[in-house]
């Protein structure tokens, strides 16, 4: 399942000069169970200046800061930057057990970010925080308002609903919960205990927040649990069967076949040891194996609990080995992100997934030789509608087979598209290959699209991948049928209708 390179070995035998001193594992730690390579075109990192900075100015529990080896190593990976000068990761995977400092990095990147960024990047920063209820964020934010307090050009502001800090002003690190984050534009985004955050709150609202920034990042940061969404089990398992060259994957757990009740796999889930933590852990699983449940837990199951939430290990469902060639390059669809227009869409389509969502697209063609598509994840069809009557869009509704009978549509034109998911890659392929196709990078279709699998035909590629397609249905119809409006028949041959 996991793709070669995402090993401590290989991180290794091929680091560069500016992340040796950053390897070498103290007594009290261990490293990630699994982490990217460097980025091939990285040249250096800002991170061993980020831990100076921090380190030098930033204190925690009243004592001048002292990072620990995982959250050096995090800030050295996540910083680094091409000759130019721009970062390398526009996304970062972080996972690992509970308690074990993730509030500490997510503050001190904050800081640093507001501090460094104007100079370094654009000259106004934005740090938008949200994660999966909003008293978590703003205990990150609490701890650095005594900071804030006593330094020059720095200011807060207290509120239980949209606290901030400050620098010049122009430069802000604000909290706003998972539902709140459109309408901005944020230069670092942090996602805190995603799991329980839907997909649609990163891939439709803070996601393309960061559109067109200088040097973005997306930080999802979580440990793992039994009842989460989609959003980090699905980010994960992607990141490890595909590299998409933009995304910084650092995960500490345990093996999903290690023993649970072994101090050795405790031991090696944990990127930071004490023996106040050996004692908690033995405390933590004697209980778990007694069957209590454990409040802190949050789960029904104890151990399934102990095994999330102190050796994170996700839930990820198996796959099986790929066959064929990918539909597309990673670096190849990423050169075709583009803004997307703030007018009614030209065509609308719909697709689900046996139970698995709604998917939406939304395709603009000012001609033919040009078509701007942007894809969301919504719960269901009636959720659907709103989203699309609320764009304007008044014409019919391209809508998949699955979606047919759905009650929701009855007050709205619908069109029957009945194409199967080859048809649709094809013309996604023939889109792709004319250099007509545009998207806004957004995951929801980045996701599906990067995982289709193809093989060579007489008549074009043909489908050789199972997974998910409802998205890159909803596109081909969508695209095609702007296309078509803007005046010139596309070669790609539209579903009739039934």
């Amino acid at each position: 399942m996991v793709r070669e390179g995402l090993d401590w070995a290989t991180l290794v035998a091929t680091a560069p000069n500016w992340l040796t001193p950053f390897l070498d594992v103290p007594e009290d730690a261990a490293p990630p169970l699994w982490v990217s390579a460097v980025h091939p075109e990285a040249v250096e990192s800002y991170g061993p200046a980020a831990i100076e900075w921090m380190e030098a100015n930033l204190k925690e529990r009243g004592k001048p800061l002292r990072l620990r080896f995982w959250q050096k190593l995090a800030f050295v990976l996540q910083l680094q930057h091409r000759a130019d000068g721009t970062l390398c990761f526009r996304v970062v995977l972080e996972s690992g057990p509970r308690r074990i400092g993730k509030s500490v990095r997510l503050r001190g990147s904050s800081l640093w970010r507001l501090e460094h960024g104007p100079e370094l990047f654009e000259d106004e920063q934005l740090v938008m925080h949200t994660g999966a209820n909003l008293a978590i964020v703003r205990e990150v934010l609490r701890k650095a308002y005594p900071w804030a307090a006593t330094r020059d050009g720095w200011d807060h502001k207290k509120g239980m609903t949209e606290p901030e800090i400050s620098r010049d002003e122009v430069n802000r690190w604000v909290a706003r919960s998972k539902d709140s984050t459109t309408g901005y534009d944020a230069c670092l985004a942090h996602a805190d205990e995603c799991w329980d955050i839907k997909p649609s709150s990163i891939d439709d609202d803070l996601e393309p927040s960061m559109l067109e920034r200088e040097s973005p990042q997306l930080v999802l940061t979580s440990t793992a649990h039994r009842r989460a969404t989609s959003l980090m089990p699905g980010r994960i398992l992607d990141a490890l069967t595909v590299d998409d060259g933009e995304t910084l994957v650092l995960v500490w757990g345990a093996p999903a076949d290690a023993d649970p009740s072994d101090p050795i796999v405790w031991r090696a889930a944990s990127p930071h040891w004490s023996e106040d933590r050996a004692k908690m852990m033995a405390s933590k699983y004697e209980k778990a194996a007694a069957g209590e449940q454990d409040p802190e837990f949050d789960d029904l199951d104890p151990m399934q609990g102990f095994r999330s939430q102190y050796l994170n290990q996700w839930r990820l469902r198996q796959t099986q080995k790929k066959r064929g060639e990918a539909l597309v390059k990673p670096d190849v669809w990423n050169s075709r992100i583009v803004a997307m227009p703030v007018t009614i869409p030209d065509a609308v389509a719909l697709e689900s997934w046996f139970g698995s969502g709604v998917s939406v697209a939304f395709a603009w063609a000012a001609d033919a030789t040009e078509v701007r598509v942007r894809a969301f994840e919504v719960d269901d069809a009636a959720t659907a509608v709103d989203l699309i009557k609320a764009s304007g869009h008044r014409n019919a509704l391209l809508i998949g087979a699955s979606l047919a009978d759905d009650p929701a549509f009855r007050s709205v034109r619908t069109k029957d598209m009945r194409a199967r998911v080859g048809q649709s890659v094809a013309d996604v392929d023939r889109l792709l290959r004319e250099d007509v196709l545009r998207h806004d990078g957004g995951q929801h279709l980045t996701g599906q699209l990067l995982a289709v699998r193809t093989t060579p035909g007489a008549d074009g590629v043909r489908l050789a991948s199972t997974g998910r397609a409802d998205a890159v249905k909803a596109a081909a119809w969508a695209a095609t049928a702007a296309r078509q409006r803007a005046g010139r028949s596309s070669r790609m041959v539209v579903p009739k209708t039934a």
